[in-house]
């Protein structure tokens, strides 16, 4: 099937609706955050299970995010036996209509792995920290916190696809 757009419509001839416009972005931008800034949607500890998120920017499958001022995420309470590794996430829910912020919460082990980042049809997941929660803590430290998103495989930055192409 031919498709072209975006024409004015003419009697209703022409309607578009949001994921047309986020399937053409996102044939020309890839996914990330934009790093124009290095604190964008950096992951920092705040007061006790919590984190702050900064402010900042970032583009899944075409559709955009941004958040104006820093928003802090509670972590679960740790377990008494074992650590985990959570992950700060930012989330593309086709389902819910929007792109937001949250932890997902890892498994309690002797050797705790980060949980797995969800890419389906329905949900993508770029992952901006892991936080590493040690067995019976009640805060969480800057140095417990890693950094992914410069991870091209966990988060990595917006780029344009159009490239010139010389022969």
């Amino acid at each position: 099937m031919e498709k072209s757009g975006f024409f004015n419509s003419s009697g209703g001839d022409r309607v578009y609706d949001a994921s047309d416009f986020a399937g053409y972005f996102a044939k020309l931008v890839t996914n990330g955050i934009f790093y124009a800034d290095t604190t964008n949607l950096k992951v920092t500890a705040s007061d006790g299970m919590h984190v702050l998120v900064a402010p900042g920017s970032a583009w899944i499958r075409g559709y955009a995010y941004e958040n104006t001022l820093p928003l802090e995420l509670t972590l679960t309470t740790a377990n008494g036996t074992n650590p985990r590794i959570d992950r700060v996430v930012l989330r593309l829910s086709a389902v819910d209509r929007k792109i937001a912020l949250s932890i997902k919460t890892g498994a309690a082990l002797d050797s705790p792995v980060p949980t797995a980042l969800t890419r389906t049809a329905e949900v993508y997941e770029l992952g901006l920290a892991d936080v590493l929660v040690g067995k019976g803590v009640v805060a969480i430290m800057q140095d417990k916190i890693t950094d992914t998103r410069l991870d091209s495989a966990l988060c990595g930055t917006v780029n344009s696809l159009i490239t010139a192409v010389y022969e």
